[in-house]
């Protein structure tokens, strides 16, 4: 009996599914949401809806930390952020304060996800650094084995609100032993500091646009940003006008796309400040990128096209 076999245009579009597939970059993204939350950043949530309207992102997990809120309300803002988006996604708890090493369902699934798919999981990391040290204190493997960390945090040379660089870091000042440790540990580190953040703001007109026009969760967010803009474009004025600094989006928008910023490699070592932060020197340590400029303007139309 002589089977049929399928026509050219078939083939050609299981071959482009499958190329598709396999081409998807498998990252997960370990985070602490609060938008929405009163008097709390909205940068994790436009993180979050980036990613998950990435079709070349395949993300394995989600993982929540303290930081911008505690624990339990970072892990129910995921939660209801992967509930709008129609997400199954999953989502692991992670830890609950700094310093806390001990292995969580975060750091589980951090170590078991890197170790079976050894080279291949880049993290985006957008909260404190607990819950990956936790998962490299657990096993150092795990570290040789990511294919890259894209983290968000620190600063060289940037003042936020007139204080010293590093200052009252709510994701690298938070818990500086896991930031030495990830750092030393992971061999292509991506710092999304301080001074490149400060270079793109948020502003009234970008909140019209994603309230008119934007692709993905549109209502969601426009309501979960208002009055954190509102609250910023009282105490943040720049060159590019009254609004807020979308920290975390970088680190989502350079894996997207690393053409849109300069490459600076460079050394660091990693100190805590005697007040709660961060202190980073340069010119020796652990080489590392940490990209000083972008391109603004393609910035933004990633952002647009994807939010």
């Amino acid at each position: 009996m002589r089977t049929k076999s399928l026509p050219l245009p078939a083939i050609i579009l299981i071959l482009f599914v499958t190329l598709s597939v396999s081409a998807r970059q498998k990252i997960i993204i370990d985070t602490d949401p609060a938008i929405g939350y009163f008097l709390r950043d909205v940068d994790d949530g436009l993180a979050l809806a980036i990613a998950l309207n990435s079709p070349e992102l395949e993300i394995l997990g989600i993982t929540t930390i303290y930081g911008n809120h505690t624990q339990a309300k970072t892990y129910k803002k995921a939660l209801e952020i992967l509930k709008e988006a129609k997400s199954q996604v999953p989502v692991y708890r992670g830890a609950k304060k700094p310093g806390d090493f001990s292995l969580t369902p975060a750091s589980r699934f951090i170590k078991s996800a890197v170790l079976a798919h050894p080279g291949e999981i880049t993290i985006i990391a957008i909260g404190p650094l607990t819950n990956l040290a936790s998962a490299i204190k657990s096993e150092p493997e795990v570290g040789k084995n990511l294919k890259s960390v894209i983290s968000m945090g620190g600063a060289l040379q940037a003042k936020f609100l007139g204080l010293p660089p590093g200052a009252f870091d709510l994701n690298w000042g938070s818990d500086v032993k896991a930031v030495q440790l990830v750092v030393n540990s992971v061999p292509n580190f991506v710092m999304i500091s301080t001074d490149l953040c400060l270079k793109v703001v948020f502003t009234k007109e970008k909140y019209q646009k994603l309230k008119a026009s934007a692709p993905f969760l549109r209502d969601y967010l426009a309501r979960g940003i208002k009055s954190w803009l509102a609250f910023n474009r009282m105490i943040f004025q720049t060159e590019q006008g009254r609004g807020f600094f979308p920290w975390d989006t970088l680190a989502v928008i350079y894996l997207l796309e690393p053409e849109v910023f300069c490459p600076n490699p460079i050394q660091i070592e990693i100190k805590p400040r005697k007040i709660q932060g961060v202190k980073i020197t340069t010119g020796k340590g652990t080489p590392i990128n940490a990209p000083l400029e972008l391109n603004r303007e393609r910035f933004w139309e990633i952002f647009f096209e994807r939010i």
